[in-house]
């Protein structure tokens, strides 16, 4: 089979990593590929924020935590929300799975383009790391909460544009374990 497609076909999201940290030279190659990404009118108007620095990673985690603990639970607050709220209620809980790599991918908040630029950016970023056999998983906690003064002050502190939210961001580390195997594929796909 073509690599490309192999390497689609394979990739599972990582939430449980060995406390190994990923090279410089495979994380510079893993923010190049999402630098690549098409993006609206080629405006690259992203940022690529990588945090390895453990202390860095345990305040954002601890950010997340309290920012996530402020939130009052009303009859409208997602069930996604409510889960993390309920976690953060454990002084020990890890939003970033141990990961030693974390990535924000920050962008314009005025730009109709940002967020599928974004996506793309970290979809590119998430197959080049499984090719070069590190695991990764999607992360949603911080896009809803850019918007709050912790999260801001965090960003700051992380030089992302006051002009930018987030959009996505991304673990990456070397798998604990092996993958399971894809689900079946969903019947999704309609040729006319």
């Amino acid at each position: 089979m073509n690599p490309v497609l192999q390497n689609i076909l394979t990739i599972r999201s990582v939430r449980a990593f060995k406390k190994e940290q990923i090279p410089k030279e495979d994380l510079d190659t893993i923010l190049l590929a999402g630098s690549y990404a098409p993006n609206g009118m080629g405006l690259q108007n992203w940022k690529f924020t990588a945090i390895q620095n453990p202390a860095i990673m345990e305040k954002v985690n601890e950010t997340l935590r309290q920012t996530l603990l402020s939130i009052p639970i009303v009859a409208e607050t997602h069930p996604y929300i409510v889960s993390l709220i309920e976690k953060a209620n454990d002084k020990n809980a890890n939003f970033l799975y141990y990961a030693p790599t974390y990535i924000i991918v920050s962008n314009l908040k005025d730009n109709g383009n940002s967020m599928p630029d974004c996506a793309l950016a970290i979809g590119n970023m998430m197959l080049a790391a499984h090719s070069l056999g590190i695991g990764s998983c999607w992360l949603n906690q911080l896009p809803g909460l850019t918007h709050l003064p912790q999260v801001r002050e965090l960003l700051n502190e992380l030089d992302i544009p006051q002009d930018h939210i987030i959009y996505g961001s991304v673990v990456m580390g070397y798998s604990l374990n092996p993958p399971n195997p894809a689900a079946p594929r969903k019947d999704v796909i309609r040729v006319f």
